[in-house]
Order: C-alpha cells, then sequence, then structure tokens
C-alpha cells in the first residue's frame, strides 16, 4: 500500500494551549487529523498513485523520515515564531495581513500555519489553512494558485465548510508531485 503522507508538526508547544495536552496530541489535534484524512480521502480516489491518505501530528523533537511526496506543515504559534522566517525566508506578509492563517515558501520549501490566527483553536481552521497550504507546496505555485479556485484553495478562504470537488481536483492534479521538503526545522 502507497500511502500520501501528510505531517503536521507542532511548534507550539511551548505555550500554554489549554485545547491540546503536554505532548501535542489532544482533542483537537485529534480533530485535524481526522478532518485531513476525511479532506484528502477524495483526492486519491481521483489520483490512483495513493491507496490510502495518512495524516500524523508530531511534537517538535521529532523529525519524521519523508518520502519525496509526503508534506509536512509546521503548525507555529504566530508568525513572530516562523519557521520560514527562522530559516531565512520572510512572513511580511503574514504580519501584515491578521486575515492570513499560514503561508508558504517555495523558495526554502517550507509552509506553516498561525495557530493563534485560528478562532479559539478551532480544528476546522486549522485543517483547512493545512491543506491550503499543502496545496502551495505540492503544486510549486505562489498566489496564482488562487485564480479561478473556490473553497479552500481560492484566497482569502473559508475554511468551515469543506473542499470542494473543484479543489480535490486540483489536489489530486498535483499529488503525485515529488519535493524536497526539510522535517527537522
Amino acid at each position: 500500500m502507497t500511502a500520501f503522507t501528510l505531517h503536521l508538526k507542532d511548534k507550539v508547544s511551548s505555550i500554554d494551549r489549554p485545547y491540546f495536552d503536554k505532548d501535542g496530541i489532544g482533542p483537537v489535534a485529534g480533530r485535524v487529523v481526522n478532518l485531513l484524512k476525511g479532506y484528502l480521502g477524495p483526492i486519491i480516489e481521483i489520483n490512483k498513485t495513493f491507496t490510502k491518505v495518512d495524516v500524523r501530528w508530531s511534537p517538535d523533537n521529532w523529525a519524521p523520515a519523508l518520502l519525496d511526496t509526503d508534506v509536512i506543515v509546521y503548525v507555529v504559534a504566530n508568525a513572530n515564531t516562523s519557521v520560514i522566517a527562522a530559516s531565512g525566508g520572510t512572513v511580511a506578509r503574514a504580519i501584515a495581513d491578521t486575515n492570513i492563517l499560514g503561508i508558504t515558501d517555495l523558495n526554502s520549501k517550507i509552509c506553516e500555519v498561525y495557530f493563534d490566527r485560528c478562532f479559539q483553536g478551532s480544528p476546522k481552521e486549522l485543517a483547512g489553512a493545512a491543506y491550503h497550504e499543502a496545496a502551495h507546496i505540492k503544486s510549486n505555485m505562489d498566489d496564482t494558485l488562487h485564480n479561478g479556485q473556490d473553497g479552500f484553495l481560492k484566497g482569502s478562504p473559508d475554511y468551515n465548510g469543506s473542499p470542494s470537488k473543484k479543489n480535490a481536483a486540483f489536489m489530486a492534479l498535483h499529488l503525485g508531485k515529488k519535493v524536497n521538503l526539510r522535517s527537522g526545522l
């Protein structure tokens, strides 16, 4: 069985989070994982490269061995604790616009979502933002990805619904693409 794996790496463990236990696994993390499995399931029905979807929430001190088709999305406390910025990239847009829930740096191949911007730790917003940033990294597209999109992939998306069929078709088109991501950040 070949799995498409989406890793969510918890970089928020140093702040007080009533929604998570000390290991970063809790009700919100479990819901995010389950939501993403549901969102990604229809994609592998379109793209037969993979036979299943795996979504993993991992602690900050773990660096998963990534396959070249896997995606890792860093869950950071806020834009000021950015993995992208710590790696030499810029998150100036995210700092300037507090409506941005996540950002992707295509040059450094890093994507992240901001926990503090998800309304009361909303699992739906966190899962939706992770889906959106994974689409950026898999397609290797900047904001041009939003052109002609709806649902989770449009500019300024509302993550309280589900990804559209158009979103699933877009993700399916790019799912098998190889990308070299770093997991040890």
